[in-house]
């Protein structure tokens, strides 16, 4: 009787994005949640960055995360969009004297009302770092309708994790199928593509010690369950896995009789 065979892998993601390193986000406290923006309100102001910028009088760091060398934190209360702080990105200083001045608005309790921001604006949280290369993935997003700094609509989006964990195993590979392999050793890299409902649909070998066998860890791949689906700004994102396997097929052929 064969006795069962796993062959545990473990999956990283390679997002087909542009390599820009991801930059700090700002933060909005709504409710209980602890949100990132993606796009800053902020940016409704024209030229804000440079503005901050100049009037700085202190040292500060410009850094390939954070390019304006500042961000912002947020809180939307009884359907009201305000900022609370803005801070340089790396040493937290409190900027909020710069924008008075450049909005020409006192905080008032630690508030600004946001009446100069308008249009949809997403958030995330539960940050999915397997999937953040370049761009922040979340298990969660909102996007918020927003119209001179009231709320009016917001969407919920759910990412969904199918039949799925972070260590499969290929329980339909049967290395006895392999028979001019004896003691040696097989290391195989696949890209795999899955679709919005998560299912693999894609298995591409991409290199292979015997390509041989590629044929057979292919239809095996493709039987795994389902992978986790996530999005951005509300659409499906597509991703590209890679599979490192590397074995030796003695060992493995005395397990499996």
């Amino acid at each position: 009787m064969m006795k069962p065979i796993y062959i545990f892998l473990i999956l990283i993601m390679v997002a087909n994005q542009s390599k820009a390193t991801s930059q700090i986000r700002d933060v909005l406290f709504f409710g209980k949640d602890t949100l990132n923006f993606y796009d800053s309100p902020l940016d409704k102001i024209e030229g804000i960055s440079d503005k901050i910028l100049r009037l700085r009088k202190d040292e500060y760091v410009v850094s390939s995360d954070c390019w304006k060398g500042f961000r912002a934190e947020w809180r939307i209360i009884n359907d009201v969009l305000y900022l609370s702080n803005v801070l340089d990105c790396h040493s937290e200083k409190q900027l909020n004297p710069l924008i008075e001045e450049i909005l020409g608005i006192k905080f008032t309790d630690g508030l600004i009302r946001a009446d100069f921001v308008d249009g949809d604006y997403w958030a995330g949280k539960n940050q999915v770092y397997e999937q953040s290369f370049y761009t922040p993935i979340y298990k969660q997003e909102i996007k918020f309708t927003i119209k001179e700094g009231r709320v009016v609509n917001s969407t919920k989006t759910e990412s969904f994790e199918c039949d799925y964990s972070d260590k499969e195993d290929l329980k339909n590979f049967n290395p006895n199928e392999i028979e001019d392999l004896k003691g040696e050793s097989i290391k195989v890299s696949v890209n795999v593509k899955s679709d919005k409902t998560g299912r693999i649909r894609e298995v591409k070998i991409v290199h292979s010690t015997h390509p041989a066998t590629n044929k057979l860890f292919q239809d095996s791949i493709m039987k795994l369950p389902c992978r986790p689906v996530y999005f951005l700004k509300g659409e499906y994102w597509s991703i590209e896995e890679s599979i490192y396997l590397s074995f030796n097929m003695k060992e493995l052929k005395e397990y499996v009789r």
